[in-house]
């Protein structure tokens, strides 16, 4: 009965019976299948959701479950919404529909809030069961779920009850390494980098670590390169040795007896380092070459590759299964007991050491989540406890599994178990040459472990390394920008550049190969400290990108480039620039004088000036009278055209000269061999003498 009011009611429930009844409170979980996506693209039909597969009329069923709640995104898909920002909590779990047949295909789950990567699931195979998958999205104005696959037939990707929630992540439980041989511990601080070169150490072995990282920083050849340590149940020398060469530590606990398998922790270093490259290294090796050529290789290779030498450099294995029986004390049935069924993979030719191995963070990943799901995969690395390197057996498996397995040159891991070398100093270098070639790392294994120990040592005893990238190389960012640039647009395009000829109509790169005029503004700029540089007359953007090259990875950093109009070509020059180099050009338009003026009037500060505008003797002084107030004590400021013919700007240098401060011209000389077409450059230091008389 519906209930009503009269003239008997008493006024206060009068009252309540007339308000508005009170608004419905916004639900604390929400099925995400029921709120309309932003947008929608899929590789095959169209988005399912409410159970639907989005094709043939089929519905979500994974391992014989139906799924009322659920979105099919046939990769590639990727799928965004908007969001208020209210919700912390995304999960869900993934899986492939069960009307693929087990093994066919497989696909890799990203989600993305307010475009930050913040959980994933690679090599999700048919058949498997269904992952979990739990995200903080806290605060996040949009949401993004992304489904890839290199095996485009039946993947049809599923997420399982995918929901929003308003309460905060459910705490994260222990992370087990992928063969549970120890607890990791994530750090509070995310390791975050494009390429990762990471080892595993315990107590006992800190002298194989220090070598080791000694040896990386010294030879490797990738200072940009974040170096991380698992360190199983460290002590102070662990943690000691790893902070002296700025490696990030990765705290681990033991579960199981602690002997070389515990390098299995290296293939789950996705799951804590997020980083597009790794590059694993046993503890027992020295690095004593270059090392980028691996991190290049991976590049090349198609994704999920991973690479990794010949086992034994090449002793003679059939196959993996042989190897499994003969190295690793296997039996019949084994293969079929750790993988869960046996596929043939035993008769991959392939079979490698892991004492080094590299690949991409996909594949890195594609291969722990396989051995997750090989739940006879631990318990048969355990059998054997005199032969404390099943792991090994495990990974090889893993690759033949995945068919990404990539032959590495041996001299990328010359294992001294079975190998000899000879040592010698080579051109100031360390150098082992093994087969008349020179070894890129040597891997001290097994029967090795004392070989050469006159060598061992050797860049440990160093206190005081040079580690860690600084600032990165952002001159050979810049210089490969340039390249495609000029590429695309001819040498004219450098015109008015320090690389334009003196009529101002054309451009002359005379060394290409290293761009020595750039090159000393870079670091002219760079060594001096500098974060925020003003620049006068943009042009084509050249200056300024070379300029924001040498400042981007300083705090504050800002290139502040005037001129009176945007010149065509100067925006496809900084697009090619990294993000950071582009984030910080800040152009204006307009006079310069007039620009500085409303600087000077807002207070702005910088660092380093450029003036390369209108070279004409009475602009020139003028904007160095301003460039003086807005650039610090003892900052730089520079002049491009300083000997131009045609031009004036060594007259305003004069008096600059004679207003006391001191100045140095460059690109001058009567002899050697001339880079730039004889137009010159100066150098003035924003301090005027001490004792000089008033500016003229």
């Amino acid at each position: 009965m519906t209930p009503t009011a009269t003239l008997d009611t008493p006024a206060s429930a009068l009252n309540d019976f007339l308000a508005p009844a009170a608004p419905e409170p916004p639900p604390s979980v929400l099925h995400l299948d029921t709120l309309p996506p932003a947008s929608a693209a899929v590789g095959y039909g169209e988005l399912g959701t409410g159970g639907s597969l989005g094709y043939e009329g089929k519905t979500v069923t994974v391992q014989r479950t139906p799924y009322s709640h659920a979105l099919s995104t046939h990769p590639p898909a990727r799928v965004r919404w908007e969001l208020d920002g209210e919700w912390k909590t995304f999960r869900c779990q993934v899986a492939l529909n069960g009307d693929v047949p087990t093994g066919r295909s497989h696909a890799d789950f990203q989600v993305y809030a307010d475009g930050r990567r913040v959980a994933e699931e690679y090599r999700v195979s048919a058949g498997a069961p269904p992952r979990a998958l739990q995200a903080d999205i806290t605060g996040a104005r949009t949401l993004e779920l992304v489904a890839t696959t290199t095996r485009w037939a039946s993947s049809h990707a599923v997420w399982l009850n995918p929901e929003l929630d308003r309460a905060a992540p459910a705490a994260d439980v222990p992370l087990l390494d992928c063969l549970q041989r120890v607890h990791i511990h994530p750090p509070a601080a995310p390791i975050v980098a494009r390429r990762c070169i990471a080892t595993v150490v315990s107590p006992g072995f800190e002298a194989l670590l220090d070598d080791l990282l000694g040896s990386v920083v010294a030879n490797a050849g990738c200072p940009d390169a974040r170096l991380v340590v698992f360190a199983v149940d460290p002590n102070a020398a662990c943690r000691r040795i790893a902070a002296k060469y700025g490696a990030d530590v990765v705290e681990c606990t033991r579960k199981a007896h602690v002997n070389a398998t515990v390098k299995s922790v290296m293939y789950s270093a996705p799951r804590v380092v997020d980083a597009e490259q790794f590059i694993c290294l046993d503890a027992d090796m020295l690095v004593l070459d270059d090392l980028d050529p691996v991190f290049a290789a991976i590049d090349a290779c198609a994704p999920g590759a991973i690479l990794a030498t010949r086992e034994a450099n090449g002793f003679h294995y059939d196959d993996v299964e042989h190897a499994v029986m003969s190295v690793y004390g296997g039996r019949p049935g084994d293969l079929a007991r750790i993988m869960g069924r046996d596929g043939g993979e035993g008769r991959d030719r392939l079979v490698v050491n892991d004492g080094i191995f590299a690949g991409s963070r996909g594949a890195l990943q594609a291969l722990d989540s396989l051995l997750r799901e090989w739940r006879g995969a631990p318990r048969w690395v355990d059998e054997r406890k005199d032969i404390w390197w099943r792991n090994q057996a495990v990974f090889n498996l893993a690759i033949a599994h995945l068919r990404c397995g990539v032959e590495l040159d041996a001299v990328y891991n010359v294992q001294m178990n079975n190998q000899d070398v000879e040592m010698a100093w080579e051109d100031g270098r360390a150098a082992a040459r093994w087969q008349g070639r020179r070894a890129r790392v040597l891997h001290f294994n097994g029967l090795g472990r004392h070989k050469c120990p006159e060598w061992r040592g050797l860049f440990a005893k160093a206190g005081d390394p040079v580690t860690g990238a600084g600032g990165g190389d952002g001159y050979a960012a810049f210089v490969a920008a340039l390249r495609g640039w000029v590429g695309r647009h001819g040498q004219r395009a450098l015109a008015w550049s320090f690389y334009g000829t003196a009529d101002g109509l054309n451009g002359k790169v005379r060394d290409p190969g290293t761009f020595p005029l750039f090159g000393l503004l870079h670091y002219l700029v760079k060594s001096n400290g500098c974060a925020r540089v003003l620049e006068t007359g943009t042009a084509r953007g050249v200056s300024a990108a070379c300029l924001a090259s040498a400042v981007a990875h300083r705090r504050g950093a800002a290139v502040v480039t005037v001129d009176r109009e945007a010149f065509a070509q100067r925006d496809d020059l900084w697009a090619a620039l990294p993000p950071a180099a582009r984030g910080c050009i800040q152009p204006r338009t307009g006079d310069s004088l007039e620009v500085l003026d409303a600087a000077i009037e807002r207070g702005e500060r910088y660092d380093a000036a450029l003036l390369d505008s209108l070279h004409e003797e009475e602009y020139v002084h003028a904007e160095f009278q301003r460039a003086v107030q807005l650039v610090c004590p003892g900052g730089l400021i520079l002049f491009h055209d300083a000997f131009l013919p045609g031009a004036t700007v060594g007259r305003a240098l004069l008096r600059i000269e004679a207003d006391g401060y001191n100045v140095t011209r460059l690109w001058g000389a009567e002899c050697g061999f001339a880079e730039d077409d004889g137009q010159g450059f100066a150098i003035v230091e924003n301090r005027r003498r001490a004792g000089a008389g008033a500016p003229q």
